[in-house]
């Protein structure tokens, strides 16, 4: 069984993309949530956004993904 490295940091920015646009939608949620009154952990969701935004623009941000046009 060969051992594979976990990687948080998406390796392309398609994915970073993708995390950028989970990210961004998961915050409106928790924003929506709140002003609603109906949250359900939105500290948590507001948190896992945040989280998501800032791995999302590392991906970005990464120079081998900008190497690859």
């Amino acid at each position: 069984m060969s051992e594979r490295e976990w990687r948080v940091i998406p390796q392309g920015r398609g994915m970073s993309a993708c995390y950028l646009l989970a990210g961004v939608l998961l915050a409106i949620n928790a924003s929506v949530q709140l002003k609603d009154g109906v949250a359900a952990l939105p500290l948590l969701s507001g948190i896992a956004a945040v989280a998501m935004v800032v791995v999302a623009v590392m991906g970005l941000m990464r120079p081998t993904s900008r190497a690859h046009h």
